[in-house]
């Protein structure tokens, strides 16, 4: 009997000190799992701001990237503008100082007489020299060969080529613009005619003024050909 009270005794103390323990225990169980938890919602918190922050320097990049790609375009035409407004300007120039030139220079100033007839024989142009295929062959400009490899890059010597936008017309590849200027300057009648539909006697003249008053720097690539 006596050992019966004993061991009823020793459990109920291991079970004290067992509740003891546990008791003990649990405040610091609740801290750690506060403690992670409060992390885990500070992480998300910190990546939301992040991805928020991305999100809003992607889209003021991309809006900066399409200002830029505007404002290069107005650039563009703005260019495009200038160049064939300085070109205007060169023609109605090379117009005055042709006028003038031809106001003070006298056609008497080389009488006929100065060369007899006799100085030059008929033979010394035989008569079997063939007549250009071109009416680009001026004294001193280029060659009808050069001009026709001119030509053949610009549109592949098609009088009557478009470029892929249809800006540029035509077998020397015009603008409106500036067909529209140089007739102004040489040959009015061809003023609103469509470059691309003009004969092609007109588009040479048209392009012959055009390297007159400009060189070949209407052409910027295959203007090579002319030099």
């Amino acid at each position: 009997m006596i050992g019966h009270m004993l061991g009823r005794s020793v459990t109920r103390l291991l079970a004290s000190a067992v509740v003891v323990s546990v008791t003990a225990l649990l405040p610091s169980a609740v801290s750690a799992a506060s403690s992670s938890a409060l992390e885990g919602r500070l992480d998300v918190a910190e990546l939301s701001e992040r991805a928020a922050s991305y999100a809003f320097a992607y889209s003021n990049h991309r809006a900066e990237a399409l200002d830029r790609a505007e404002d290069l375009a107005r650039e563009g035409q703005q260019a495009e503008r200038e160049e064939e407004q300085r070109l205007a300007a060169l023609a109605v120039t090379r117009a005055a100082e042709r006028a003038r030139i031809a106001t003070t220079v006298p056609p008497t100033t080389v009488p006929p007489t100065t060369v007899p007839p006799t100085t030059v024989p008929p033979t010394t142009v035989p008569p079997a020299v063939a007549a250009p295929t071109t009416t680009l062959v001026p004294a001193g400009g280029p060659t009808a060969e050069q001009w026709a490899a001119l030509r053949h890059c610009e549109s592949g010597g098609r009088y009557d080529a478009l470029s892929p936008t249809g800006n540029y017309r035509g077998a020397y590849q015009f603008s409106r613009a500036t067909w529209d200027w140089v007739a102004g300057v040489v040959n009015p009648s061809l003023v609103g005619v469509d470059p691309a539909a003009a004969a092609a006697a007109d588009q040479d003249a048209q392009a012959l003024a055009l390297y007159d008053m400009s060189g070949p720097s209407p052409w910027p690539w295959c203007g090579v050909h002319l030099q």
